[in-house]
């Protein structure tokens, strides 16, 4: 199970566009259990009514599903360590958009894009009750705050044109309205990241701080979620 410890928007910064969630595995080989649990879960396959979309999901989504299985079977304890850390991170974020702010329920990138693993786009997506896609991107560093690894790669993204490439594996999952709205430059991100047991003050300090925080705040909304692991 994951406790909510934190979920409340900055206004008090001046940034009421800016989201801070802090969420808290409170079981690690249980959460490890619910994550594969959900990878497994295949029934957003079968709301497409037509067969080739059907199958072509499918035939993405088998290989990685059990790639990622088979990785976090084999660490299915009271630790993460690095090889499936941003797994485990990624989707409890990506969960997170959809449990804390009802947020569209988005399979991860990795189980509807072609490539079997280490995808080069963003890791999760949603959309906002505003018709906003939300890109995310998920960093875990062993024992470390991870927010400013999240925000340089979602910054680089951005610069690369990532978000915009992605909208192709995505267009199945979100509205039009919301690609219109992407296409016309109106996104939201979402940097998922460990975190250690940091005060969450000196955590948010620390997040506003960060040289890449002014030009990511610039975006119709921003989602830093810091996952305690």
């Amino acid at each position: 199970m994951v406790k909510l410890v934190e979920n409340k928007r900055l206004g008090v910064y001046g940034f009421s566009n800016v989201i801070f969630i802090r969420i808290e595995p409170e079981d690690l080989s249980v959460t490890i259990r619910d994550i594969i649990e959900q990878l497994q879960n295949r029934s957003w396959i079968d709301k497409f009514d037509k067969n080739y979309k059907r199958k072509s999901f499918n035939t993405r989504s088998v290989p990685t599903i059990k790639f990622l299985k088979e990785k976090l079977e084999k660490h299915d304890s009271d630790q993460i360590t690095t090889d499936i850390g941003e797994t485990v991170v990624s989707e409890l974020s990506r969960s997170s958009l959809v449990n804390c702010l009802g947020y569209l329920d988005i399979p991860l990138g990795e189980l509807i894009k072609q490539q079997v693993s280490g995808n080069p786009g963003f890791d999760f997506f949603s959309e906002t009750g505003n018709e906003i896609i939300v890109f995310g991107e998920a960093k875990y560093v062993a024992n470390s705050n991870a927010y400013g690894n999240a925000m340089r790669q979602v910054t680089r993204f951005i610069n690369e044109n990532r978000d915009f490439s992605d909208l192709n594996d995505i267009e199945d999952f979100v509205s039009d309205a919301s690609l219109e709205n992407a296409s016309s430059g109106m996104k939201a991100y979402a940097c998922g990241f460990s975190s250690t047991q940091i005060n969450t003050e000196r955590l948010i300090k620390g997040i506003l701080k960060n040289k890449y925080f002014c030009d990511l705040a610039k975006y119709d909304e921003i989602i830093y979620i810091a996952v305690n692991v």
